[in-house]
């Protein structure tokens, strides 16, 4: 499966990720991903949203 947003060498800066899994995921819980995308667009709280950004590494 080829990601649709590719990685950086860098993390995002002020973004904390603790999944571990995630083929984006960097030691010190930071996301190298060039962006994130949070979906769906008419959510009401965070129990509603999804990160889309997520691929777990063994899907890679």
């Amino acid at each position: 499966m080829q990601p649709r947003i590719s990685k950086s060498n860098q993390p995002i800066g002020r973004v904390k990720c603790v999944v571990d899994n995630c083929h984006f995921w960097a030691s010190g819980n930071h996301c190298t991903a060039q962006e994130i995308e949070i979906q769906p667009p008419n959510s009401n709280n965070s129990e509603e949203t999804d990160c889309i950004t997520f691929i777990p590494h063994d899907m890679v």
